[in-house]
């Protein structure tokens, strides 16, 4: 089945990032992007997509809306504005353009794609009523749509059985009548244009109408719902319009379907968080804020609780039994709140409800307590022993401090995740402490992007060595951040936050561009015999990396074999399928594949053996305590044992010391890294010790 072809318009290239990436994850395909108005006009007519997504600010001289109307003045295409503007004055303008949709930023997965299918259901009912206006042959009476042609004077002069039952009118009083007043007409959404069939002046050019939605009151007095359009064509010397119209009651049926399943849970029929943020957001506009702390009607409380220990219920009673739990704590909830207050389902047993009459922090907690005690006491799953159910509680009072739902959001869900670490069962208000902790967390979070798009993380590179010989084999390229004011901020921190924040991506890119150079600056130099090993996150290993790696691998006439990729066990056994199919596909290249980390995930026995791999890599957890008497020497002996069974070397990461290399080697384990050995490298310190001949630390550079 071939993808729908979507072109994004957007100027923030780290948006237009994630735009892309969620497109091609609901299987769409993104033919192309552009950042100014004026390119996009040119590239969507080049390109022919099946529907462009439009930013309304855009930089240049044409912003969103004039590109739109431009595009849509030659081609037919349905157009969905993804904006963070909202105002009238900018949808009067958009609406113009007759988009498809619009997106407000910040959006989620489920809305985006709901809106794009609804677009391009519409464009195509659109497409085909084009048609079959161009046909005259719509008058046949075996068709859905209501046909009605009249003569230049506005007589009607057929109609067919569709036509007929639509508009409620006997066939032999619809023949001949007028057709303005067969047809009464109303707007369909107010401030819309009435259609009027009215006979056009003599001498007035004659042109045809679009379809529309509008309500055609029947001959019973109802008001039907229908999509209308009017075409003119000329027979022999006569000129004739065709009026087709369809009863579109069921659609909008569906429509409101699609709508309801955008905002409310599917599983609990509990609002959804689009809707929840939707609800709350109004509520805080409509508040008055009053210093620190909320006075009167205007002061609520925030609880997120989280079913713990659900995925021990769903291993050991199934998908089912977790449902159900998930459903009935939903129900429990929500009988114990008032009927003003607001309760969403998160997704993965989490709810978030808001206390409206909750001024006082200490009684959202009296509140959260008996929901708590509720749920133990009522819910009790029976299976080979009896299983209860309890939730943890995570609090948070609304203070003029808040100017998001993000924000109080982001603090619940901080309480609850100390609440579920402290106790099953229990609950935590969130306090000064973790807010200046989130407060950290947004600003080293900025300085992270604002570091990305400046490009001052750098790479340093620690020796992987011959454990025998001591010799240079290969470079673990690690990045490093040295920050203005928050000094060395270790990998630790920063790569978790990228990994959550969405910056994983460009940094990602920006780091394996810089290997690249760096690599191919140390052979023009005449350091060689190694290559570089980097770091490959989840969100990177996907279907865009080999093309990016082709690329880059072009650009720096580096051999493919001198880039090594390094994955964890988790990022291997995740999506085996489409995984398997992409190392094959670095394989193929001549790229080398390393598993880091190996043996603190679950690896599949047969999944390994499967896999087109070159290294293990020992876990440094294992070779800390390494000795002879340890359980980590037999664990580190099975792992090179079982590495060697399959054709693939090993190497050991964390060697301190010089008991641990010489335990290693008698293990027969091949290749090692360590600061025993040498510490992580800048390129300086690599470039100085091959100049004069000397090791970085023990280790040896390849002899030039």
């Amino acid at each position: 089945m071939t993808k729908n072809t979507i072109f994004v318009v957007e100027d923030e290239v780290i948006v237009a990032r994630d735009i892309q990436s969620r497109l091609q994850k609901m299987d769409y395909e993104v033919v192309g992007t552009a950042a100014r108005g004026e390119d996009a006009v040119e590239r969507v007519l080049d390109l022919r997509p099946d529907l462009v997504m439009m930013d309304i600010n855009l930089r240049g001289e044409m912003d969103g809306i004039d590109a739109a109307t431009n595009i849509r003045a030659e081609y037919d295409v349905p157009i969905i504005f993804c904006t963070a503007y909202s105002n009238k004055e900018t949808l009067a303008r958009a609406k113009i353009t007759v988009p498809y949709g619009y997106v407000l930023k910040p959006f989620d997965n489920r809305e985006l794609e709901i809106t794009i299918e609804i677009a391009l259901y519409e464009h195509q009912i659109n497409v085909e009523l084009e048609i079959a206006r161009e046909r005259l042959i719509a008058t046949v009476s075996n068709i859905d749509d209501g046909v009605v042609t009249a003569d230049r004077q506005g007589k009607v002069l057929l109609a067919n059985a569709a036509a007929i039952r639509i508009l409620g009118i006997a066939e032999e009083s619809l023949l001949g009548s007028d057709l303005d007043s067969t047809f009464t007409l109303g707007a369909f959404t107010e401030g819309d244009e009435v259609v009027t069939l009215e006979v056009p002046d003599p001498s007035s050019e004659i042109v045809d109408q679009a379809v529309t939605r509008q309500y055609l009151t029947s001959s019973d007095a109802a008001r039907v719902p229908i999509e209308i359009g009017v075409s003119w064509f000329k027979l022999r010397q006569e000129q004739l319009q065709v009026v087709t119209f369809r009863d579109i009651t069921q659609r909008l049926s569906q429509e409101e379907q699609l709508v309801r399943s955008a905002f409310y849970d599917s599983l609990t029929k509990l609002p959804n968080r689009q809707l929840f943020f939707d609800r709350v957001t109004s509520r805080m506009i409509s508040s008055d804020a009053g210093g620190d702390q909320m006075q009167g009607k205007d002061a609520f409380t925030v609880v997120l609780f989280g079913i713990d220990r659900l995925s021990v219920i769903k291993q050991g009673l199934g998908i089912e039994a977790s449902d159900t739990v998930i459903v009935e704590v939903g129900q429990i909830i929500s009988a114990a709140l008032n009927p003003q207050d607001t309760i969403s389902h998160f997704g993965g047993g989490t709810f978030a409800v808001v206390l409206y009459e909750a001024g006082e922090v200490g009684l959202g907690v009296v509140i959260a307590n008996d929901i708590q005690a509720e749920i133990e006491r009522s819910l009790i799953l029976a299976g080979e022993s009896s299983v209860s159910v309890v939730v943890s509680a995570g609090i948070v009072q609304y203070s003029a401090q808040y100017t998001s739902v993000d924000e109080l959001i982001r603090d619940g869900e901080t309480a609850l995740q100390k609440a579920k670490q402290e106790a099953a069962g229990s609950f935590v208000v969130f306090n000064s402490v973790m807010y200046e902790e989130a407060k950290k967390f947004v600003y080293v979070r900025s300085a992270l992007q604002e570091a990305i798009l400046e490009d001052e993380l750098v790479c340093c590179y620690q020796p992987i060595v011959d454990l025998e010989s001591l010799e240079i084999k290969s470079f673990e390229a690690l990045v490093r951040w040295n920050h203005k004011e928050l000094g060395e901020v270790p990998p630790s921190e920063f790569i978790p936050m990228a990994e959550q924040s969405g910056l994983i991506l460009p940094l990602g890119d920006q780091l394996l561009e810089q290997v690249c150079r760096q690599l191919a600056a140390f052979q023009d130099k005449g350091l060689k015999g190694f290559n570089f090993a980097v770091n490959i996150s989840a969100q990177q290993f996907n279907a865009d990396l080999p093309v990016r790696l082709d690329k880059l691998i072009s650009q720096t006439a580096l051999a493919p074999s001198d880039i090594t990729l390094e994955i964890t066990e988790r990022i291997a056994m995740a999506a085996v399928e489409s995984n398997f199919q992409l190392m094959e596909a670095f394989r193929e290249r001549g790229h080398k594949i390393s598993v880091d980390d190996f043996g603190t995930g679950y690896s599949s026995l047969a999944y390994l053996k499967r896999f087109p791999l070159d290294t293990l890599k020992i876990d440094q957890a294992f070779v800390r305590e390494l000795a002879l008497d340890s359980d980590d020497f037999v664990i580190t002996k099975a792992i090179i044992d079982l590495g060697h069974s399959l054709g693939l070397k090993i190497i050991a990461e964390g060697i301190e010391t010089e008991d641990q290399l010489l335990i290693l080697r008698q293990l027969g384990c091949n290749l090692g890294q360590g600061y025993h050995i040498q510490k992580a490298c800048t390129v300086d310190e690599i470039l100085a010790a091959s100049a004069s001949n000397a090791s970085l630390g023990k280790a040896l550079l390849p002899v030039k």
